[in-house]
């Protein structure tokens, strides 16, 4: 599940992303109103939309009418990003059905807190990299070389699983799914573990399940490896 975010300054756009990213969530960026509308009729695992406000050509208002406006998409949720606190701006997105908004400078404990009250079952790509190193008992800088070791023996089973999928096969696969269990334990990469679990439980039960459904749940498998793959090299010091 994704969350989309829709702001035209750049800057702005790129604070949202990493503090969204770093906290475990998949993100997906468009710089105008637009643009957020292709994506989402091409991504149908959009669950919620951060937006601004004040944008050229089509503001946040009038971006989230022609959401509303659409079956499919008029019960996405909503948080509502601006530099402007004005009544009328907020009775307005109040009257379209939003209820979270946050005043710009953006503080990233606040626009967590929100996200996390509308997804409480979201599994995240990766815990908090500084909670995780607590956790690990490491220092960030200690973490963030494990993280990419692991980015590393990741990158590397990429490659191989997703030429043997180009290939047309569909079982024995070289990954170890056993052992990348094993990290993906230790970093909290509860996506991950999750589709681990699936095709773990798959193997038990061969012979059961057609070859269309065991290739899908491997495609599912690289696309998670490689969303933990881009989470665990986000620099810290970005």
């Amino acid at each position: 599940m994704s969350i989309l975010v829709v702001e035209d300054n750049p800057i702005s756009l790129k604070i949202l992303d990493i503090n969204l990213r770093e906290n475990g969530y998949e993100v997906i960026t468009a710089s105008n109103p637009k643009d957020a509308l292709d994506l989402l009729e091409t991504m149908p695992a959009i669950k919620l939309i951060v937006t601004d406000i004040m944008m050229p050509e089509m503001d946040g208002l009038e971006f989230i009418s022609n959401i509303k406006a659409n079956a499919e998409w008029k019960k996405l949720p909503f948080i509502i990003i601006s530099a402007m606190s004005n009544k009328k701006t907020v009775k307005k997105a109040i009257s379209l059905g939003c209820q979270h908004f946050i005043v710009k400078p953006v503080q990233s404990a606040q626009l967590l807190k929100m996200v996390r009250s509308i997804l409480p079952q979201q599994k995240l790509i990766i815990r908090n990299k500084q909670q995780s190193a607590s956790k690990m008992g490491l220092d960030l800088a200690s973490f963030q070389k494990i993280a990419n070791m692991f980015a590393d023996m990741l990158g590397k089973e990429m490659v191989v699983l997703e030429n043997e999928l180009a290939q047309g096969k569909y079982k024995n696969f070289s990954i170890n799914v056993s052992q990348l269990r094993e990290s993906v334990t230790t970093l909290q990469a509860e996506r991950l573990l999750e589709v681990i679990d699936r095709i773990e439980q798959m193997t038990s039960e061969d012979g059961k399940r057609s070859v269309w459904n065991i290739t899908k749940d491997y495609e599912l498998l690289l696309a998670e490896m490689k969303l933990l793959h881009n989470a665990l090299t986000i620099s810290v010091d970005v």
